[in-house]
């Protein structure tokens, strides 16, 4: 088995991503798209990055092709994803936000549109540090 996730996570991160590869957690639901590492899809990342800033992840491969993906947030807010390449994947989430489903949308208008509109991004930096980015009708503010 295969596992990566960011070198020298906190303690309290480490326990966040434990727990949640074995929670139930409050909504179980079918995947629409494969289980992926998250961070090697760098798209994907930088989207989730500046969408839900300050999601941690782990994923997983087992020798059979088993997927595991896991999305921490300090908020509390959690998702796993099972699956294997070629079948169904499920989706466990919990805590305030669900995680998966932000990732989900993110994958579903690169899908419709065929880019994101993090790549190409205008960004504008304001005298405080404020990080304003848009491009369309697209826009968000990292403070």
């Amino acid at each position: 088995m295969t596992s990566r996730n960011g070198p020298d996570y906190p303690p309290d991160v480490v326990a966040a991503i434990a727990a949640a590869h074995t929670a139930e957690g409050e909504d179980v639901a079918a995947g629409r798209y494969p289980v992926v590492n998250v961070m090697e899809a760098w798209g994907l990342w930088s989207m989730l990055g500046v969408t839900a800033p300050g999601i941690n992840c782990d994923y997983r491969e087992t020798k059979g092709g088993d997927r595991t993906a896991v999305l921490v947030h300090d908020d509390g807010s959690w998702a796993r994803a099972t699956g294997h390449p070629d079948g169904p994947v499920t989706v466990h989430q919990g805590g305030p936000r669900r995680l998966w489903d932000v990732l989900d949308d993110i994958r579903a208008r690169w899908l419709r549109d065929g880019s994101l509109p993090v790549h190409g991004a205008r960004a504008t930096i304001t005298p405080d540090g404020v990080i304003h980015l848009r491009r369309g009708s697209w826009t968000v503010t990292l403070t």
